[in-house]
């Protein structure tokens, strides 16, 4: 690196949210007088998806990639020079510190950072140092966007109920049906929440049957016209059995969420959504399953105080009415804070 000890970008924190300033500085430090063009900074944040799958229409079973990009904001600003100037600033040896700040946007809101198998939301910054006569010198930084999603929006305090049933077929015989009706008190959660699921059945077959619950997490990448999902089995637990000819039979299951992350909000080409499934099991037949999709947030739901803002909560591609927590600031354009050029300080 030449004359160049150290190149570091330094966060004031590490976590931020929708309309919040990011705030760091540019460490810099040198071993002699240096000649520098230009110290600039870029912002970028931006959703990313990609996989790989073998294409049957084609004869030789080629790959074909599925790839899509979203972006949610592109600044870029310069703390020494100018873009149209090869004059140079001449910086003596030492620490030097240029510090910055970003206000990330606060519409649309942005999602929340994370990372799977055949995608990313990601945020960062990159800082690029030039000298004359020298290759660039590049440093990159990610920086954690975390948006706060409110339990007690009406939307995810109202109960979800569903009903379904099964008749079970021996050979050419039919059995009596199997009727399941699951509800929920409320659609929000928090990691650590224990879930009362009332699960009413009416076993009017010859078997035994026995009621679970389970939490799915469902991820789905979206890349164009094609997508791809996976789910995963995040706790399950077994109700008590109801024998065969019982008619209304009350089980009330217990499912505590484990620590998991929250729904991944406002991002159209990953969503990452959790549901609750509950099964009746048959012996010897299909499992009869309805399923009750939830929200996990991360501000518990309370029962006093002022309602919160409306929540008109869409299960897919749409979450753009999710409630956010901004700082309570006045509006400031995103980008860089436009008089941030300065000299710094030097150690």
């Amino acid at each position: 690196m030449g004359r160049v000890k150290t190149f570091a970008i330094l966060y004031d924190r590490p976590t931020y949210s929708c309309g919040e300033w990011v705030t760091g500085r540019i460490v810099l430090e040198l071993t002699d007088q240096t000649e520098v063009k230009a110290l600039k900074i870029h912002a970028k944040g931006q959703a990313y998806v990609h996989w790989t799958e073998s294409d049957s229409s084609s004869e030789s079973n080629q790959s074909r990639d599925y790839t899509q990009e979203l972006r949610y904001f592109k600044h870029k600003h310069l703390l020494i020079g100018t873009e149209s100037s090869d004059e140079v600033t001449v910086l003596q040896s030492g620490r030097h510190e240029y510090p910055f700040s970003l206000v990330l946007p606060t519409m649309p809101p942005l999602p929340s950072s994370f990372k799977g198998a055949h995608g990313h939301v990601s945020y960062w910054m990159t800082a690029k140092l030039h000298r004359p006569w020298k290759l660039r010198t590049k440093v990159k930084e990610i920086f954690t966007v975390f948006n706060q999603i409110d339990n007690n929006a009406p939307g995810l305090l109202e109960p979800l109920m569903v009903t379904d049933e099964k008749t079970i077929c021996c050979w050419c015989c039919a059995s009596g049906p199997v009727l399941l009706n699951a509800k929920i008190e409320r659609k929000g959660f928090i990691a650590g929440d224990s879930i009362q699921i009332f699960a009413e059945i009416e076993n009017h077959s010859s078997r035994k049957v026995v009621p679970t619950a389970a939490i799915f997490k469902t991820i789905t990448y979206h890349a164009k016209t094609k997508k791809r999902s996976s789910a995963e089995l995040v706790t399950k637990i077994e109700g008590e059995p109801v024998l065969a000819g019982q008619k209304d039979s009350r089980n009330v299951m217990l499912l505590k969420i484990p620590e998991t992350p929250p729904t991944l909000m406002n991002c159209t080409i990953i969503q990452m959504e959790y549901s609750i499934k509950v099964s009746v099991e048959i012996p010897r037949a299909m499992n009869l399953t309805v399923s009750l999709p939830i929200v996990i947030g991360t501000i518990p739901s309370h029962s006093f105080g002022a309602p919160a803002s409306d929540f008109g909560i869409q299960y897919g591609m749409d979450y753009g009415n999710v409630n956010q927590t901004h700082p309570d600031k006045p509006e400031v354009a995103a980008g860089f804070l436009v008089n941030n050029k300065n000299i710094g300080f030097c150690t």
